[in-house]
C-alpha cells in the first residue's frame, strides 16, 4: 500500500543537518586573529576544544590577544603554512583571513587530507556553518541561515531567546541529574525504551518551575516510583501545590529535540 503525501513529513532539500559537534579535547586550528576568529574561538573553547591559533601577532583582536595571554588558546605567531596540517590529530580548519587566495589554498589542502573546513564568509569553501548560538546553561539554541544571511541568523536568535524561560537552564540541569540516576537505577539496555517514555512523562507531568524546585529527595522519591514505571507529581510529593503555573511554556519548549531522552 502506497502511502498518501499527506502522511509522512516532506523533505525540505538545500538545508544542513544541524548537529552538536563534539569536540571536547579535539585539536582544531584556527587561522586569523581578528573579529570574526574571536567569536570562533570562544565557540571552540565552550566545546572544550584544543585551540591553535595562526596569526601573526600584530593587529591582533583584543580578544583573541585576551586568549592566548590567559593561555586558553596555543598561539603560533605567523601566517599559516602547509606543514601545519600534517598533525594527524587536527579535527578541524577555521580560517579567518582577509585573503581569498590564501584562504583557498587552506581549504584546498584542508580538502586533500579530508579535514573539515570552515572558509569565513565563503559559503561554497565550507563543509559546516556557524550559526547564532543562545546558551542558557546546558541548553543550545542555534539559528542557521545556510550561510545566507549571518545577521538576520543573529536577529532571529534574539527574538527566540526572549520567549524563553528565563530559567530553563536550571530546569534543564535538574532533568539531566534524574536522568543519570535513573540509568543506574534501569541501566540495562532492554530497559532503554521504558526509560525513555518514563522521563518523557516527567517532563510533560513536572512544570518549569517545579523542576527547578526539584531537590535530592525528590529525584529519589520519583526512582522509587520506576519499577512501577509511574511518575509522582510535584503535590504528590510534597503534599503542597506547584511554586507556580507555567506548564504551557514548558510542554512546548519539552518537545525532545534538544535530545534529553
Amino acid at each position: 500500500m502506497v502511502a498518501s503525501d499527506d502522511e509522512f513529513p516532506p523533505v525540505q532539500g538545500g538545508g544542513s543537518l544541524l548537529l552538536a559537534w563534539q569536540v571536547r579535547n579535539r585539536k582544531v586550528l584556527v587561522v586569523g586573529g581578528g573579529n570574526v576568529a574571536a567569536g570562533r574561538i570562544l565557540n571552540l573553547l565552550n566545546g572544550d576544544a584544543k585551540v591553535t591559533v595562526i596569526t601573526p601577532s600584530t593587529g591582533l583582536h583584543p580578544e583573541v590577544h585576551h586568549r592566548i595571554l590567559r593561555r586558553q588558546v596555543t598561539h603560533i605567531d605567523r601566517n599559516f603554512q602547509p606543514s601545519d596540517l600534517e598533525d594527524p590529530d587536527i579535527a578541524m580548519v577555521l580560517t579567518a583571513i582577509d585573503d581569498p587566495q590564501a584562504s583557498t589554498q587552506i581549504y584546498t589542502l584542508c580538502k586533500q587530507k579530508r579535514i573539515p573546513v570552515n572558509v569565513a564568509d565563503v559559503p561554497p569553501e565550507c563543509d559546516f556553518y556557524f550559526g547564532s548560538v543562545h546558551r542558557d546553561g546546558p541548553l543550545q539554541v542555534m539559528v542557521s541561515t545556510n550561510g545566507n544571511g549571518p545577521k538576520l541568523a543573529n536577529i532571529v536568535r534574539k527574538q527566540i531567546a526572549e520567549t524563553l524561560p528565563t530559567n530553563l537552564g536550571e530546569a534543564i540541569v535538574k532533568v539531566g541529574s534524574l536522568r543519570k540516576r535513573l540509568r543506574k537505577v534501569a541501566s540495562a539496555c532492554s530497559e532503554g525504551p521504558k526509560r525513555m517514555e518514563w522521563m518523557t512523562r516527567v517532563c510533560e507531568t513536572w512544570s518549569l518551575e517545579e523542576l527547578c524546585d526539584m531537590d535530592e529527595d525528590d529525584m529519589e522519591n520519583l526512582l522509587s516510583h520506576y519499577p512501577e514505571n509511574k511518575v509522582m507529581t510535584y503535590k504528590e510529593l510534597r503534599g503542597v501545590p506547584p511554586p507556580s503555573e507555567e506548564r504551557e511554556v514548558f510542554e512546548e519548549a519539552l518537545d525532545g529535540s534538544f535530545g534529553w531522552f
